[in-house]
């Protein structure tokens, strides 16, 4: 294969192929080490075993070993406290969401926050019961462990990496905190609307505001867009043929088969079609198809409603800072201009 024209459809196909069955038997060993309940957080740290040991990024290699760790450890831990109480589980969400981006979020090319906050928000939406959190807990660690492992000895194998610590890391990514707070504050905000209303699929709402808080407001109405009208063709492509033309015990084959044409069309609108089929047909388990739509289509509306309300706000904020710094400044502009003037007066009459 190796002597394959690398543009040919035949090599994509086999290349996809073992792309493919490298993130399938990833998710299937993770779920059969940790149980089924762990399965979304096996797809999470799968994206990132797929991903990070290729990404050429300007840290140091140990350096990014223990924010591997620490966040696909940590995630589990803190998307627990929703048992405990919503509103402690709002900050305590709020906090860390802005940690990962914080730590993680540069170089902002490779997108490598993705993967953390993909783990923290499945974690979050199929919290497990206190006798199974210790399996959960071990996934996650285990999990960061692995990671990282194959990070550092990818990137020491094709020499990888840079001189960039965890403080200059952080001081780096801080730069954007618009999106920081707009990250933090939506998805932790989508999940406590989850908690306070019971929604059966609380998944829906904060996968949503995450996919479509960007660092550009055009890049967000481009991803409203393209989820918008890519939910609506998956819903009805899958109320057509699910209904009418695929029988149900062949549902998961043609799901799976959904996924490996997913690497053919790597583009964002394409993809939404996609996860809108996979979504529906996993969420029959507990709903009947007209709910599962129904929510479908309700969640996407609420979590595109958060994003644009939190821009909004942001945006009247952000207006409404220079207006009163600009305010100051000639308030202060004045009063030292009167302050000469009288200084001046005096020492004429002296």
């Amino acid at each position: 294969m190796k002597y394959m024209n690398k543009e040919s459809w035949l090599w994509k196909i086999f290349y996809n192929a073992f792309r493919f069955v490298i993130n399938v038997g990833f998710v299937l060993i993770f779920q059969i080490l940790f149980g089924m309940e762990n399965t979304l957080t096996g797809v999470a740290i799968g994206v990132g075993f797929t991903m990070l040991p290729l990404c050429n990024l300007d840290l140091k290699p140990w350096t990014m070993f223990w924010i591997i760790v620490f966040l696909y450890g940590g995630g589990p831990l803190i998307a627990q406290l929703s048992m405990i109480n919503p509103w402690l589980a709002f900050v305590c969400d709020f906090l860390f969401l802005a940690l990962i981006i914080l730590i993680a979020n540069e170089p902002t090319e490779y997108q490598t926050n993705i993967t953390f906050l993909l783990c923290f928000v499945f974690s979050q939406s199929t919290v497990v019961s206190w006798e199974q959190f210790p399996m959960r807990a071990i996934s996650g660690i285990a999990g960061g462990l692995f990671v990282g492992a194959c990070v550092v000895l990818n990137w020491h194998r094709k020499g990888y990496g840079g001189q960039i610590g965890l403080r200059q890391q952080i001081l780096r990514c801080q730069v954007n905190r618009s999106y920081l707070l707009r990250m933090s504050f939506g998805v932790s905000l989508a999940m406590l609307i989850g908690s306070l209303f019971h929604i059966s699929k609380p998944l829906w709402i904060s996968i949503v505001v995450m996919s479509l808080t960007q660092l550009e407001f055009s890049e967000t109405l481009t991803r409203i867009k393209q989820r918008f009208i890519g939910t609506l063709v998956g819903v009805v492509i899958f109320f057509i043929f699910f209904q009418y033309f695929i029988p149900q015990q062949f549902a998961s084959l043609f799901v799976m088969f959904l996924g490996y044409m997913g690497f053919f069309l790597p583009e964002y609108k394409f993809k939404q079609v996609i996860n809108a089929i996979s979504a529906l047909n996993a969420s029959l388990v507990i709903l009947d198809t007209m709910t599962a739509i129904e929510n479908r289509i309700f969640c996407l509306i609420a979590g595109i409603m958060i994003v644009l309300s939190i821009y909004l706000i942001t945006k009247c904020v952000r207006h409404f800072h220079l207006k009163i710094s600009d305010m100051m400044k000639r308030w202060a502009d004045d009063f030292f201009k009167q302050l000469e003037s009288q200084s001046y007066k005096m020492n004429i009459t002296k």
